[in-house]
């Protein structure tokens, strides 16, 4: 008796209604959020990340974020790989050999699954995922251009695992290097 007053008082029944049927038919937004993010590596928002001697910005390299968000594009942070197995101070250690150890490829294996794990919430949700960053020249999250000893073309150890788990999902989701000389022109390649 008590619940049906307060049901009665609160008017709960039609909150509920409306809230489960939400749930039912697959949950939509119907609020001013874009619908649409990116998926953005940490150090393009947070320089302070970078391997030393890396960092061309003091906080971030703030035109493909002044970009993204002027086209109304959610940004979402990828934790850096390097930086949580390897921390701050690996300037002078074989990043992309100790990455390709055992511990490391679990490590990337896992960060791709939560990844995509992400992607796939948005996208059930109705939020397009338009694109996954990646850092160019970086040995772990390179797209185009990596470091091995140097910079040579092909993909980071990370992004390599990343596209491999995409593809074992099936999801399609284009992955594109940023760069840091013109980091806003990944903008133009971004699906609409």
């Amino acid at each position: 008796m008590i619940y049906h007053r307060l049901r009665k008082i609160l008017k709960l029944g039609r909150i509920r209604r409306s809230f489960g049927s939400g749930i039912h038919r697959g949950l939509r937004f119907n609020d001013r959020r874009g619908k649409r993010i990116v998926f953005v590596p940490y150090c393009v928002l947070n320089q302070n990340a970078r391997v030393a001697g890396a960092a061309v910005r003091p906080a971030a390299l703030d035109e493909l974020v002044t970009c993204l968000l002027e086209r109304k594009i959610g940004i979402v942070q990828i934790p850096c790989p390097e930086f949580e197995l390897l921390g701050l101070k690996r300037a002078h250690l074989p990043i992309r050999s100790l990455m390709e150890r055992d511990s490391g490829r679990t490590r990337l294996h896992q960060l791709a699954a939560e990844l995509i794990q992400q992607a796939q919430a948005y996208r059930k949700c109705g939020i397009a995922v338009l694109a996954i960053l990646g850092k160019n020249g970086s040995p772990t999250c390179g797209v185009d251009v990596t470091w091995r000893e140097g910079l040579v073309p092909g993909a980071g150890v990370f992004t390599e695992e990343l596209s491999a788990a995409l593809e074992c999902t099936g999801l399609v989701i284009p992955i594109l290097g940023v760069e840091d000389a013109d980091p806003a022109l990944v903008c133009s390649r971004l699906p609409q």
